[in-house]
């Protein structure tokens, strides 16, 4: 083991690039950055370059024992993982703002493309739906799985999958242009003769926002309008934590598959992002976060399938 430069080492031997591709061929040995080199401390025996190196190197490089939590939870079940310090040395194609790239336990970089590109955040960073969806879009072009890793404050990792939907239905748009409408709380209207039997009936009467008679004008109406020119059925969300949820037909014929929260709702951080997930997948549904720019799109945040969460518990 030889230092290169403050925060790489050269291990002059192959046989961890060959077997779980650890750091980057050089010769016959192979260079180990830092996320390597914790790897390899934590699991292949591997002293630190030296005694004071882990407090260096995070003076420069606060990020790592985050990004070192997210490794070992992606490496736990086999898989082969190239940070970013490697990218442009090895030549790798990758979205911009990845962090890593992963391959699944069968494949390796020297034979085959990599299954998914990863990006990590903290628990409390800040959730930025349009990058996010952008950075998915761009993965998925290279039929990759975009692949997102959160770190808590008990070092504890889960794992998520992120991409945009495409939700439509074969719902007609409802008709409300009843002559009486009566106002009452909260920006509501009474329709005092049921001429609509889709809507929850209370007196011969139905209840209907400013939403769904096309008052608002504002990001909050544009998903709302969206969501009826795509044919699906919008009804209360409440019940979940969300503005709305949405059915593909309007005889309740199936469940209501997506749940949609309001633009000026949308999770600040990812602890409200994954506890909105978590809801939505454990009911069955999807939560879509919509994202208002030119039109409206929507970003989905799942739970991987079983055999391809990388999660990480300390305690």
């Amino acid at each position: 083991m030889e230092s290169v430069d403050f925060h790489q080492i050269r291990v002059n031997s192959r046989k961890w690039w060959d077997r779980s591709s650890l750091g980057r061929p050089d010769g016959g040995g192979i260079i180990l950055t830092p996320t390597d080199i914790v790897y390899c401390h934590e699991n292949r025996n591997m002293p630190f370059p030296d005694v004071g190196w882990m407090d260096t190197i995070l003076r420069h490089r606060p990020e790592l024992i985050f990004e070192s939590l997210v490794n070992e939870a992606l490496r736990s079940p086999g898989n082969k993982v190239m940070w970013h310090d490697h990218f442009d040395f090895m030549h790798l194609e990758h979205a911009n703002e990845s962090n890593a790239l992963r391959w699944n336990s069968n494949n390796h970089p020297d034979k085959n493309n990599p299954d998914g590109e990863v990006r990590w955040f903290h628990s409390r960073s800040k959730f930025e739906p349009l990058e996010l969806l952008d950075w998915a879009n761009t993965v998925l072009e290279s039929k990759r799985i975009p692949e997102v890793l959160i770190v808590d404050d008990d070092l504890d990792v889960v794992s998520y999958r992120v991409r945009e939907f495409d939700p439509t239905g074969s719902a007609q748009p409802p008709d409300h242009s009843h002559p009486k409408l009566i106002p009452i709380s909260s920006e509501s209207k009474f329709v005092p003769e049921m001429d609509n039997t889709m809507f929850p009936g209370y007196m011969n009467g139905y209840v209907v926002d400013n939403f769904q008679l096309g008052v608002e004008d504002n990001s909050n109406s544009r998903v709302f309008n969206d969501l009826i020119t795509r044919g699906l059925f919008v009804r209360s969300g409440f019940k979940y934590g969300v503005r709305w949820r949405a059915y593909s037909k309007p005889d309740f014929s199936e469940h209501a598959p997506w749940l949609i929260c309001q633009p000026d709702s949308t999770p600040e951080n990812w602890i409200s992002a994954c506890q909105g997930s978590r809801l939505s997948s454990g009911v069955g549904k999807i939560m879509l976060i919509p994202v208002v720019d030119d039109h409206v799109r929507y970003l989905g945040l799942l739970r991987p399938p079983p055999d391809s969460r990388w999660n990480l518990k300390r305690r």
